[in-house]
């Protein structure tokens, strides 16, 4: 008897055990509460505690050892996943390259602004900032979004100081409607090359898998040059597949990229045949844009000369900006303009890059490749390029 009823006990006790457990996981969240990348329920108070990766890369770097990738992504991964706002239903999480771009631009933005050595400091900055992020994203998390937001976030940052802070009275209707259309086309070709970069990849379905006797190393069997559709194949030594020629895998993306120029921090997407004519008329109008807002905004808040009459409108150019440090808007203009300047900078060598590659009839990863061969004289490599699908 005495038997029986410890059986009968014990699968009583396991039985309430289990149900306790399930009580357990079915309980609700609260508003600070929240599932961990482990499925471990966690709460926000408990953000810096047990931090592995955090611990083991804060002590190698005191002792001066290097920090291995695994450790860097570890603690990146845990720090966005412990990054969250109370929610009602669980606290949601705030990804670090959804948040960094607009919190970054807008503080060194109103930095720059407080006065001249600022602004020197800044600017100089901001590009070895965007440097080493670039290169230390690149082995963490290559398919970042924070470039992508980062050139979002700096166009509405100078729409919004456009349209509140340049003085509207002192500017034509008709040049605030061609900044206007000029960014909405920019807008436009950049969110149509996003949108058909998914066109680029090669889904060899149509393709042959490599001999499983073949080697790993990529093989042109034949390439015509009077022909992009010639009947030559390269084997991708990383999917294992034959692909159509001017192919390439992009390691990013982890696809074959058909003409692949070159994978896009900016966009975050891959620039090849279906959304290249995009990408370069997203530049050009970028470009256009960007030199507009420099000159209304510098000859708004500073003594603008007149340099010549095109079309009925003159041209005018600052003469004189050593007094907008008075007021703070006026020098929060001006900083938009040094910034909107140094955006178009780097939109000009990359503009100035493509065109002559198109010239040519090469692609960025074919010039990078040492593939640097004439294909056809240039008017034809630019009939080609604009009646490409």
């Amino acid at each position: 008897m005495s038997g029986w009823s410890g059986s009968s006990s014990g699968q009583h006790r396991g039985h309430s055990y289990s149900s306790y457990q399930v009580e357990v996981d079915t309980d609700p969240l609260c508003c600070c509460e929240y599932y961990d990348r482990s499925d471990e329920r966690n709460h926000i108070l408990a953000c810096c505690c047990n931090c592995v990766d955090v611990d083991e890369s804060f002590d190698r770097f005191i002792s001066g050892r290097s920090i291995p990738v695994d450790k860097q992504r570890g603690m990146l991964l845990t720090f966005q996943d412990r990054l969250r706002i109370p929610w009602r239903g669980g606290a949601k999480q705030i990804t670090v390259d959804n948040v960094l771009p607009v919190f970054l631009l807008v503080s060194l933005q109103l930095l720059a602004a407080l006065d001249f050595y600022c602004s020197l400091a800044v600017f100089i900055f901001i590009p070895l900032l965007l440097a080493y992020l670039k290169r230390f994203l690149g082995r963490v998390l290559p398919k970042t979004k924070f470039f992508c937001l980062w050139l979002f976030w700096s166009a509405v940052y100078l729409v919004i100081l456009f349209e509140s802070t340049v003085p509207l009275l002192e500017l034509l209707p008709e040049e605030n409607i061609v900044f206007v259309v000029l960014v909405s086309l920019s807008f436009l070709c950049f969110y149509k090359c996003n949108q058909r970069a998914s066109m680029n990849h090669e889904s060899h379905a149509q393709y042959d898998s490599l001999p499983n006797g073949d080697s790993g190393t990529a093989i042109l069997i034949s390439d015509r040059e009077d022909s992009d559709e010639s009947d030559g194949r390269l084997a991708c030594q990383t999917c294992r597949k034959y692909v159509p020629p001017r192919t390439y895998h992009c390691k990013v993306c982890g696809t074959c990229v058909v003409k692949q120029d070159h994978h896009s921090v900016w966009l975050n997407c891959c620039v090849g045949r279906a959304n290249h004519r995009y990408f370069v008329l997203g530049c050009f109008c970028s470009l256009l844009a960007l030199w507009l807002f420099a000159n209304l905004s510098l000859t708004s808040v500073c003594h603008p000369t007149p340099i010549f009459t095109l079309l009925g409108v003159t041209v005018m150019l600052p003469d004189d900006c050593t007094d907008i440090y008075f007021q703070y808007d006026i020098a929060l203009c001006f900083t938009g303009a040094i910034y909107a300047l140094l955006m178009s900078l780097v939109i000009l060598i990359s503009l100035l890059k493509q065109l002559c590659l198109i010239s040519r009839g090469l692609t960025g990863s074919e010039w990078q490749r040492g593939e640097h061969i004439n294909r056809r004289n240039c008017l034809v490599n630019w009939k080609a390029f604009c009646m490409e699908q």
